[in-house]
C-alpha cells in the first residue's frame, strides 16, 4: 500500500513539475515579446536632396500629330522622306509636277502687268488671280510644318494626288509632354507651375516638368475617382531619347528642399511647451537635441536649425504603432531588429 502511495505522489509531483515548466516558458516568451516590442526603433540618416517631399504617380509620354495634306492637285516627281526619319520644321518633303502652275503664274503675272489701262476694280482682280497662282505654284513643293519624325507616308513617287488628300503624318516633337492622373485625395496639394521630376528607368535620365494643366473634370473608373493632368518638360526631351508612347515615373514635388535638411516628420517629438526635438544615434545612448523646423507636408519637415548632414537619428514607433505591435505578438515571438535597443523611456526624460 504504500508503494502505491509513493508512486502517485511521484505522478503528481511529475506533472505539476511539467505544468511549472510549460507556464514558465509561456511567461518567458511573452516577457520577450514584450522587451522586443519596447526596444523597437528603426533610423534615419539625413542626406542632401533636392526633393523634400512629393507625390508620386506614373506618366505617358504624347505629342501632337500633324497631318500634311496637299494644297494642289498633281504627279509626285519627288519624295524626300520615309517613315521614322527625323525632319526639321522647312525641310522639303514633297515636290509636285509643276509645269502647269508655272504656265499659269506666268499668264497671270503678264495679265496683271498690262492692266495697266484698267479700272481698279480689274486690276484688283488680276492682282488676286496672280498671288493665287503664286501660291499654288509655291505649293508643288511640301515642306514640314514642324520639328518631327515621319509616322507615316501615304504616297509614292507618280503618284496622282488630288487637293487636301493626306500625304504624310509628322510627330511634333516640339509638343512632347507627360499625360497623367492624380487621386482626388490629392487634389489640393496640386497646382499649375509646380515643379515635377519625371524619371525615366529605361533611359537612365531624369528631367525636369511642370504642371501646365489640371482638368476642371474629374474622371471616375472603376470606383476611382481621379482627375487627368498634363506637365511639359523644362528641359528638350528629345536629346535624352524620348519619344511618344513610354512611360515614366513623375515626382510632383510638394516639398522643394534643395540645400535644405529634411527628415520625416514621425522623427519629429515634442515637448510640453511644444518645442521640437529628435534623437540622435550616437556611440552611446541615444542623443536628444533640439531643433527648429520649416515648412513641412505630412510625411517630410525642413529642419532649419540644429542639424547637419550626415548625422543619423533614431526614430521611435509612436503609442498608436506600438499598441498595434503589442495587439499583434502578445504572447508570440516578435521579430526583433538587430542591433536596435533603446527604451521607449527616451533619454532626457519624458515621453514622445
Amino acid at each position: 500500500m504504500k508503494k502505491v502511495f509513493l508512486i502517485i505522489i511521484v505522478i503528481i509531483v511529475a506533472v505539476l513539475s511539467v505544468f511549472f515548466i510549460i507556464n514558465t516558458n509561456r511567461n518567458t516568451e511573452e516577457n520577450t515579446a514584450q522587451n522586443n516590442i519596447q526596444n523597437i526603433f528603426t533610423t534615419y540618416t539625413i542626406e542632401n536632396s533636392e526633393i523634400g517631399d512629393y507625390i508620386e504617380i506614373t506618366g505617358t509620354v504624347e505629342a501632337d500629330e500633324r497631318n500634311v495634306l496637299s494644297e494642289v492637285s498633281g504627279k509626285i516627281i519627288d519624295l524626300y522622306v520615309e517613315k521614322g526619319q527625323k525632319v526639321s520644321e522647312g525641310d522639303l518633303l514633297v515636290k509636285f509636277e509643276d509645269l502647269e502652275y508655272r504656265i499659269a503664274y506666268l499668264n497671270d503675272l503678264r495679265n496683271y502687268e498690262l492692266a495697266i489701262n484698267d479700272s481698279s476694280r480689274i486690276k484688283e482682280i488680276k492682282e488676286l488671280q496672280l498671288e493665287l497662282s503664286k501660291r499654288n505654284l509655291e505649293n508643288t513643293e511640301l515642306k514640314s510644318p514642324v520639328n518631327g519624325t515621319i509616322s507615316e507616308v501615304y504616297i509614292g513617287e507618280d503618284d496622282f494626288v488630288p487637293t487636301n488628300q493626306k500625304i504624310i503624318s509628322i510627330v511634333d516633337t516640339n509638343s512632347l509632354r507627360i499625360e497623367s492622373v492624380v487621386d482626388e485625395i490629392d487634389l489640393s496639394k496640386v497646382q499649375v507651375g509646380m515643379e515635377a521630376l519625371v524619371e525615366f528607368d529605361q533611359l537612365n535620365v531624369s528631367i525636369p516638368a511642370k504642371i501646365t494643366l489640371i482638368n476642371p473634370v474629374a474622371v471616375n473608373s472603376g470606383g476611382l475617382t481621379t482627375i487627368p493632368i498634363e506637365l511639359e518638360f523644362s528641359e528638350d526631351a528629345n536629346k535624352y531619347g524620348v519619344i511618344p508612347g513610354i512611360t515614366g515615373n513623375v515626382k510632383l514635388i510638394i516639398l522643394n528642399a534643395e540645400n535644405e535638411i529634411v527628415i520625416p516628420t514621425n522623427a519629429l517629438n515634442q515637448d510640453a511647451n511644444g518645442n521640437y526635438f529628435v534623437f540622435l544615434k550616437t556611440e552611446n545612448e541615444p542623443k536628444k537635441i533640439n531643433i527648429e523646423i520649416g515648412d513641412k507636408t505630412d510625411d517630410k519637415a525642413i529642419v532649419k536649425s540644429g542639424l547637419n548632414f550626415g548625422q543619423t537619428l533614431i526614430i521611435y514607433p509612436d503609442e498608436e504603432e506600438l499598441q498595434r505591435l503589442e495587439n499583434k505578438y502578445n504572447g508570440s515571438n516578435m521579430p526583433f531588429i538587430p542591433g536596435q535597443g533603446a527604451s521607449r523611456n527616451f533619454p532626457g526624460g519624458g515621453n514622445q
